[in-house]
């Protein structure tokens, strides 16, 4: 690759659910404070991550059982059971204020760079839950992406490599507990930029909970993030 820029994205920031939408959850609030309704510690790894980088962050702190913003507006999960029965013309309005105009400024900052020549490396962070229908999962750090892409594919062995390395301690693995190319925004932006793009979802264990292991698992991605592109400039 040329000369990259980074971009990092948390779709899932937060649980926020605006006053007029407040009633469709009255009475579900635990399920929204639940990974069901965001990604606990996803947006602070995200944030602490930027730090050591001179590049921009996009996130959404919509919840996602409101409208969900990683998966493809023709995707059954789009919106959540609490929002289905709403009128089609209130839907529009959802995707216009909170799912569009949010993926449309991810775009545009990707799109704008890959005009100017530079190579993107997206980097969207994610969390998940320890235990999922009784079972517990194993894996504490997953990288996510397309392994039929042999530019994503050298460039998440060498990340996760370098993370190993970094954090020998840790379960960490490809594509797991989800595959990258499976439905969501990066999956998304590949079909979009077939070149110049590198799409990596970071998907971080939620038993990692309190500010001292989020912040050395931020830590050690963008150490190792940066080993990656210590020669290149990053500019927002």
């Amino acid at each position: 690759m040329g000369t990259r820029r980074i971009i990092i994205t948390c779709e899932h920031a937060d649980n926020y659910i605006p006053r007029d939408f407040k009633l469709l959850f009255a009475g579900y609030e635990s399920v929204l404070e639940s990974h069901l309704g965001w990604d606990p510690g996803a947006f602070t790894v995200a944030k602490l991550m930027v730090k050591g980088f001179k590049c921009p962050i996009f996130f959404q702190k919509i919840s996602r059982l409101l409208v969900e913003v990683n998966r493809s507006v023709d995707h059954p999960q789009l919106f959540s059971k609490y929002v289905q029965k709403l009128d089609t013309s209130v839907k529009s309005m959802l995707l216009e204020k909170y799912y569009y105009s949010y993926r449309n400024s991810v775009e545009d900052k990707i799109a704008g760079w890959i005009g100017e020549g530079f190579d993107v490396i997206h980097i969207s962070v994610h969390s998940f839950t320890p235990v999922l229908n009784d079972i517990e999962r194993k894996v504490e750090i997953g990288l996510l992406f397309d392994d039929q892409r042999p530019a994503e594919l050298a460039f998440n062995n060498q990340w996760k490599d370098l993370l190993q390395e970094q954090m020998p301690a840790f379960t960490i693995m490809h594509n797991v507990p989800y595959h990258g190319a499976d439905d969501g925004f990066t999956t998304y932006l590949r079909k979009k930029y077939t070149s110049n793009y590198i799409g990596t979802e970071v998907e971080i264990n939620q038993k990692f909970a309190d500010m001292t292991q989020l912040k050395m698992i931020a830590k050690s991605l963008a150490y190792c993030l940066s080993m990656l592109t210590q020669n290149e400039s990053h500019h927002v």
